[in-house]
């Protein structure tokens, strides 16, 4: 009987081998010699992680307020530039601008500036901005290595690179500007970013160019 038995436990144990039962095994020398895939998922986690980004106020305003509707206008009409539109038009002018307090750019033109710079309000401290174009900073922007963003009645607290996309956190002020550049991890048309509160409050970004 103690024979038969241990005939019957052979047999049982090749058919779980060879897959009759919907098992498969495989000697332990293999596994033991299989490549890990550990290295791979250990990198793959750590290029998850968020990375911090530099970042330079290049010019600000802490004073800064929006002029009214009624003085946004006045200005507008008072430029050849936009003389000669009627009020709808001028109305659906500014509504790309107009109460709007993140701006990103990924090229620099003057004509690129001119349009966010009076139709947001920010005409009233434009020489603050100025200084951000220096040759050395016009011509990282235009190579794809510096990004620029307008921050208007916020303060910028830290910027992230997440793998896809820069994350900034930003903190609600009454007054103030913010014109910042930062280098850039992506080569993109449009800046990949997304802006939050530190309450968590998603702002609308706004591409300049």
């Amino acid at each position: 009987m103690s024979c038969l038995f241990q005939k019957l436990l052979g047999i049982g144990f090749t058919i779980l081998v060879t897959g009759g039962l919907g098992f498969s095994a495989e000697p332990l020398s293999a596994v033991r010699d299989r490549p890990s895939n550990a290295g791979t998922i250990a990198a793959q986690l750590t290029a998850a992680q968020p990375v911090s980004i530099p970042f330079k106020v290049c010019g600000a305003s802490q004073t800064w307020v929006r002029p009214t509707r009624t003085e946004q206008l006045k200005k507008l009409q008072s430029m050849s530039r936009y003389s000669g539109l009627n009020p709808k038009e001028l109305q659906d002018l500014l509504q790309r601008f107009w109460q709007r307090d993140i701006f990103s750019f990924t090229q620099y033109g003057l004509s690129l500036r001119m349009e966010p710079v009076y139709l947001s309000g920010l005409w009233t401290v434009q020489d603050q901005l100025w200084p951000c174009y220096d040759s050395t900073r016009v011509n990282q922007i235009n190579a794809g290595k510096t990004a620029e963003v307008w921050v208007l009645s916020h303060r910028v607290t830290r910027i992230q690179w997440t793998g896809q996309q820069y994350v900034m956190v930003v903190q609600p002020a009454k007054t103030g500007v913010q014109f910042i550049q930062f280098p850039r991890r992506e080569s993109q048309s449009t800046l990949p970013l997304s802006v939050v509160t530190d309450q968590g409050s998603k702002l609308t970004v706004v591409a300049g160019n």
